[in-house]
C-alpha cells in the first residue's frame, strides 16, 4: 500500500508541476477566482495521497486584517493549513528550492524569509503588511523553526512587527487581529500518539525530506488537528513582545488541550 500511494503521490506532484503551477501563475496574474481554489485542491490532494487527515477545532475570530500564528512541527503543517483555507504563508527561503513543492510555493506568492539574515526582517514584515491590508490572511510560524513535537518553542517577536508596520503605513486601520493556532498530530493508523510517537512524526533539524515522506506513507492514516483560539487585537499601543508572549501562551494551551484529548 505505501508503494502505491508513493507512486500516485509522485504522479500527482509531477502533474501539478506541469499543469497546476502554470495555471496558478496565470490565474494570479489575471486575478481569476480559480486562483483561490487551486491551492486548497492541491493541498487536499497531497494530504489524501499522504494519508494525512486534517480536522479543524474552533473557528476564526476577529476581523481582517488578520495574522494567524501557529506552532510548527513539520513541513506537512503547510499542507494541513492550506487544505482548510488559502492563507499567505511565511516560509523559510529553503522551501523555494524544494523539488516541485517549491515551485508551487513560489506561484502562490509565499513570503520567503532568510532566517540567517536579520536584515531581511523589515522586507518580510512589509510584505506581510501589504498582504494583510489587501485582505489576505497571513500565516506565521511563531517559533521561526520546526520543533520536535514535544512542546512549543519560544515565539520570536520580530515578525509580529508586521502588524505594527501595517498600522503605521495604513492609518485607517485601527487594529490587526492575531489569531492563535495550534497544530498537533494525534493519531497514526487509528492509534493515539504518545510523546515519542509525536516526536517520530515531527520533521525538524537537519532531517531529510524523502525518508520523512516514506515514514508518513507507512504510518498512514495520520490524523492532524488544527485548533484555533480566541484572537488578540494588535493596536497602535500594543507591544510586539507582549503580544508574541501572549500568543505563545495561548498556542501552548491549545496544544496541551489537544494532547489531553488523546490522552498523551
Amino acid at each position: 500500500m505505501p508503494y502505491c500511494r508513493a507512486f500516485f503521490l509522485v504522479a500527482a506532484l509531477i502533474g501539478f508541476y506541469l499543469f497546476g503551477v502554470p495555471l496558478q501563475y496565470l490565474a494570479r496574474r489575471r486575478n481569476w477566482a480559480i486562483a483561490r481554489r487551486i491551492p486548497p485542491f492541491f493541498a487536499r490532494t497531497i494530504c489524501a495521497l499522504l494519508g494525512l487527515r486534517v480536522q479543524l477545532d474552533g473557528q476564526q475570530t476577529g476581523q481582517k486584517p488578520r495574522m494567524m500564528v501557529s506552532n510548527h512541527v513539520s513541513w506537512t503543517d503547510i499542507l494541513a493549513f492550506a487544505s482548510l483555507e488559502t492563507p499567505c504563508f511565511v516560509a523559510k527561503s529553503e522551501v523555494a528550492g524544494w523539488p516541485l513543492l517549491g515551485a508551487f510555493a513560489k506561484v502562490q506568492d509565499t513570503i520567503f524569509v532568510r532566517r540567517d539574515l536579520r536584515a531581511d526582517v523589515p522586507r518580510v514584515n512589509a510584505a506581510m503588511a501589504e498582504k494583510m491590508v489587501a485582505g489576505e490572511d497571513v500565516l506565521l510560524f511563531g517559533e521561526g523553526t520546526s520543533s520536535d513535537g514535544a512542546g512549543v518553542l519560544n515565539f520570536k517577536p520580530s515578525h509580529f512587527a508586521a502588524a505594527r508596520d501595517l498600522l503605521r503605513l495604513f492609518p485607517h486601520v485601527r487594529d490587526v487581529t492575531i489569531q492563535p493556532a495550534a497544530i498537533t498530530y494525534t493519531h497514526a493508523r487509528g492509534k493515539p500518539l504518545d510523546a515519542m510517537g509525536r516526536r517520530a512524526l515531527a520533521w525538524f533539524g537537519d532531517a531529510d525530506l524523502a525518508p520523512h515522506i516514506w515514514l508518513l506513507l507507512k504510518l498512514a492514516p495520520v490524523d492532524c488537528m488544527i485548533s484555533l483560539g480566541s484572537a488578540l487585537a494588535f493596536t497602535a499601543e500594543s507591544d510586539r513582545k507582549t503580544i508574541a508572549s501572549e500568543t505563545e501562551r495561548k498556542v501552548r494551551e491549545l496544544t496541551e488541550a489537544a494532547v489531553t484529548k488523546i490522552g498523551g
